[in-house]
């Protein structure tokens, strides 16, 4: 069927919840396409070492859900929806992008948030200010 799987880090889970595990279920699956679908939130919540993203090279990882989380509440007791735009926390957003470009591979950079505050603006601001956002952590990370 053509399907390529992809392993996703979800920071809160009870398993999969670091990158070191996400990899080795790719590294053991048997599937030499696997696919990781990183986030910047979920290795932060899982307490994934994000020198960890060193490791990976070429096509392995096609999305990377971009987003940042503040220092506080601490990583046990953040959440989903204490996430915010690019570069309004506290993610070593540089060095994250420094990585995923050292891959060689091609990474989509999705925005991904879940803050309530964001969902009480109109849609299209929140859009707009995300991209802009994300352009801006872009650009910081390689001037």
């Amino acid at each position: 069927m053509e399907v390529l799987p992809q392993l996703e880090v979800w920071g809160f889970s009870q398993n999969l919840f670091k990158l070191s595990q996400v990899l080795f279920v790719a590294a053991e699956c048997g599937h030499p396409d696997t696919r990781l679908l990183l986030d910047a939130y979920h290795l932060h919540k899982g307490g994934s070492d994000m020198d960890g993203l060193k490791l990976l090279k070429g096509n392995c990882m096609e999305i990377f859900h971009i987003n940042d989380y503040p220092a506080d509440p601490p990583r046990k007791e953040i959440s989903d929806k204490d996430r915010v735009y690019p570069g309004d926390g506290v993610a070593p957003l540089k060095d994250i992008l420094h990585d995923l470009h050292k891959t060689n591979g091609t990474t989509v950079l999705s925005l991904e948030l879940f803050n309530r505050d964001y969902w009480a603006q109109p849609a299209e601001e929140v859009a707009k200010t995300g991209l802009a956002k994300m352009k801006a952590s872009v650009q910081a990370a390689f001037e």
